[in-house]
């Protein structure tokens, strides 16, 4: 009889073949790119056919700064990036959600008006694809600012490019960025030389991830290649 531990391995292997097939063979990137096709492969960004490109960029960011997550630390909705990169370094560790179903929330509030946290908190902040779901961006550059320790880091990602949310849609997903826009609203609160904005991406990284193919679709060249004109995410350092 087959134990339940060897029935989910074995159900791994299928849904890693199902993704392969569905990628490779039913939803060729090659027959798509030679179809007059105006929707994408995937509507999901790409994680029905792997890894989505934004998520490779975001994470080699957080990987480049994996030092500077430590202390107490706070992340939106989950302690994913906490725990896969601070591991050892953190001593504390919180999670904010504005909305109260998040069960694994540790602090239930608005980003814009966190009156719920006091000044001077944490050693280390990570905001990920956030910043474009929120109306009052300066609002949220402020609060991140108060509530960090002297010498606190703020680690930001924003898209230059991407399609409209899946969840969010057309009435929740408000901004891009550029790195001049960045620049602009973040020295607002943090001074310049403290500030390390960068970006990831080229032009046919960005017509991958509009198209929803995923990391594993991707050349190498192609993921790493760095072309300012043409940038897909937008990343921020910030000091306090």
């Amino acid at each position: 009889m087959i134990t339940i531990k060897e029935l989910l391995k074995k159900n791994r292997y299928f849904h890693a073949f199902g993704k392969y097939f569905r990628r490779v063979i039913l939803n060729s990137k090659y027959i798509y790119f030679l179809s007059n096709s105006t929707k994408p492969l995937s509507n999901q960004y790409g994680f029905d056919r792997g890894i989505p490109l934004d998520r490779f960029f975001i994470e080699n960011f957080l990987n480049k700064h994996r030092d500077n997550i430590s202390g107490h630390c706070l992340e939106i909705l989950s302690d994913n990036y906490i725990v896969k990169y601070g591991k050892n370094k953190v001593t504390a560790k919180d999670i904010l959600d504005i909305e109260p179903t998040n069960k694994n929330a540790t602090i239930i509030g608005d980003l814009r008006n966190l009156t719920n946290i006091k000044d001077n908190i944490y050693d280390t902040i990570i905001l990920t694809q956030v910043l474009q779901f929120i109306d009052d961006v300066e609002a949220v550059i402020s609060e991140c600012h108060r509530i960090l320790k002297k010498d606190g880091v703020l680690l930001v990602t924003v898209p230059c490019l991407s399609r409209a949310d899946c969840i969010s849609g057309k009435d929740g997903d408000f901004w891009r960025f550029t790195q001049a826009s960045a620049k602009y609203l973040f020295e607002k609160k943090f001074n310049p030389t403290n500030l390390k904005i960068d970006f990831y991406g080229n032009a046919r990284s960005g017509i991958y991830f509009y198209a929803g193919l995923s990391v594993e679709d991707t050349p190498q060249k192609v993921l790493l290649e760095k072309d300012a004109s043409f940038p897909t995410i937008i990343t921020i350092k910030a000091i306090k």
